[in-house]
């Protein structure tokens, strides 16, 4: 359905054509097509408009794994739900006070799916009866770079369901959102579930995030992915992070039990080796390396190679913490934190990035 024969009133905007529009999340824009991909979980776009009804137009497609969205409004979660293949015309709000700001962000909710080639989600226009205002500005920008927990998979669905599905992997109620909140930051989020920062939890050596860290998203294969540039080279200059939060270890040390031909030694150096790949990124932000939501395996081995790391390099604007365990009643389904295991989390992270960044 077209909003505009709904309401006369719409004017539709291509995306790059939105006045103050607020992109969030690692992609490749400004581009040639002028659509913007969201390949990670939290990318998305963000506006304010006094408009009294707010559209968006979302394209995409799979041949497995369906994409799911969020949208929050004046930070409330709104609505959440999967796409259908093709154009879809979303309505974010309608019959709201004409007049009045509403700070409007939709994103992608569902984590980069490599196990699907065909797995996108393009953003190619808003309908709007009001007028956009610039979004207010953040106080700080912050990367977070995980796994399934960065993914939050788990954090829908009761305590008992163990389906992997896309239904089940959610941005929006995951630590990573709940600090985003906490320290008015503006995120980024890098993750993917079973995989670490040496190997997965199947101990796949090649499944590790340092790998794929180089490219815009080096998770969104196939040929359609790679023409909207998935595979391109990060830059990173044109956001530069205050702050990068790594929580990876979960998969590694599951791996590494059960494979012996995968060495903890060898692990340890993987640690000091991608501390160096982010300094070169991000030459100034605060590294925070955080472990320990689904157990403490390797919680030496991390925190050894973080030290070695620091005697080194001379660099000291690094740090390790060890997180809250998840407790009994704390999970939420697929045995992975719930909800109140990752506020645990996001209050410890946030405290301590609030005192680390106000220095």
């Amino acid at each position: 359905m077209n909003p505009q024969d709904r309401n006369e009133s719409l004017k539709y905007y291509g995306i790059a054509e939105v006045p103050n529009l607020f992109i969030h999340g690692r992609t490749n824009w400004p581009n040639e097509t002028k659509i913007l991909p969201l390949f990670w979980n939290n990318s998305g776009v963000e506006v304010c408009t006094d408009g009294t009804e707010l559209w968006i137009t979302v394209e995409c497609d799979y041949d497995q794994y369906e994409p799911w969205y969020a949208v929050e409004i004046n930070g409330a979660l709104i609505s959440r739900s999967m796409l259908q293949p093709g154009e879809n015309n979303i309505c974010l709000f309608r019959g709201m006070s004409s007049g009045v700001i509403k700070r409007v962000f939709f994103y992608r909710d569902l984590q980069a799916m490599g196990q699907d080639d065909c797995c996108h989600m393009l953003v190619k226009g808003m309908y709007s009866d009001g007028d956009f205002f610039e979004v207010p500005k953040y106080d700080y920008r912050i990367e977070f770079i995980g796994d399934s927990i960065s993914s939050g998979e788990g954090t829908y669905g009761a305590h008992d369901d163990m389906d992997w599905i896309p239904m089940y992997m959610s941005s929006s109620h995951n630590y990573i959102n709940m600090i985003s909140k906490k320290l008015n930051a503006d995120v980024r989020i890098i993750s993917q579930g079973g995989w670490g920062f040496y190997c997965s939890w199947d101990a796949v050596r090649a499944n590790n995030i340092p790998r794929i860290y180089d490219q815009i998203c080096g998770l969104a294969h196939g040929e359609y992915n790679h023409g909207l540039g998935a595979d391109l080279s990060y830059d990173s200059s044109v956001w530069q992070a205050d702050a990068v939060v790594i929580n990876l270890g979960t998969n590694d040390g599951t791996g590494i039990a059960t494979d012996p031909s995968l060495s903890i030694e060898d692990a340890e150096k993987e640690v000091t080796a991608f501390l160096k790949k982010l300094r070169t990124y991000y030459p100034k932000a605060h590294l925070l390396w955080v472990y320990g939501m689904l157990g403490y395996d390797i919680n030496t081995n991390i925190s050894r190679a973080v030290a070695s790391y620091i005697e080194e390099t001379g660099d000291t604007n690094v740090n390790y913490l060890t997180l809250p365990n998840t407790l009994e009643d704390e999970y939420g389904s697929r045995m992975h934190p719930g909800e109140k295991s990752h506020r645990k989390a996001a209050d410890m992270i946030s405290d301590y990035l609030k005192q680390k960044l106000d220095k």
